[in-house]
């Protein structure tokens, strides 16, 4: 049988450079208003009871929620439409450099690849902005599927959707608990420690590519 490598997403392949925090702090900075006034803005939103979000509609009027607190806490609710707009995580993913060489290179040797990321459902669009939809047979995301790493469920959950044995599967994470998630069902688990190398590195280190 073929193997199977599962990545993770977001720290894996891609990444935002600007965070959350910093992109609000970003447009209320030219605003006028200043850093700890907005720091406070946003500890008032944090509040708010975070749901299990599985779809669009549901993330949307949660963060728009979100935004508008944040908003009003700075006097200004007229401004919670552009907060939303240009802070939203889906806008500010950038994929790392060697991403798509890494890709390619693991296609051209024939492995079958798929995604296993905790994300809300506008991580799915991502891999359209960023060219990479064609290279996964499955995007598997905790909020479509109702599991969430490092439960075993989803990681049985994406073996059981690729078709393939523990024994044949290679999961990647950039988080510890991830990994230490998936190896008691069997899977080869690797630790991508960005600090230290990058993907390329470190599959070329265990024989992948």
């Amino acid at each position: 049988m073929e193997r199977v490598i599962f990545l993770d997403a977001g720290g894996v392949l891609f990444d935002t450079v600007k965070k959350g925090e910093d992109r609000v702090h970003h447009i209320l900075a030219e605003r006028g208003f200043e850093r700890q006034d907005v720091q406070a803005a946003i500890g008032k939103a944090k509040m708010l009871e975070l749901p299990f979000i599985t779809n669009w509609e549901e993330e949307e009027r949660y963060f728009k929620r979100y935004y508008e607190v944040i908003a009003e806490e700075m006097g200004a609710g007229e401004l919670a439409p552009e907060l939303f707009y240009f802070c939203h995580y889906a806008r500010h993913c950038e994929m790392f450099m060697e991403v798509k060489a890494v890709l390619e290179k693991l296609k051209a040797k024939h492995y079958r690849l798929a995604v296993i990321s905790n994300a809300v459902p506008s991580m799915d669009w991502v891999f359209d902005q960023l060219g990479l939809r064609k290279y996964f047979e499955r995007i598997i995301l905790s909020a479509t599927v109702n599991k969430v790493k490092p439960s075993e469920a989803i990681y049985r959950y994406a073996l059981e959707e690729m078709n393939v044995r523990p024994e044949d599967a290679v999961f990647v994470d950039d988080l510890i608990e991830n990994i230490q998630g998936a190896e008691p069902i069997g899977m080869k688990a690797l630790h991508l420690r960005r600090k230290k190398q990058d993907l390329w590195e470190l599959l070329k280190e265990e024989g992948l590519i």
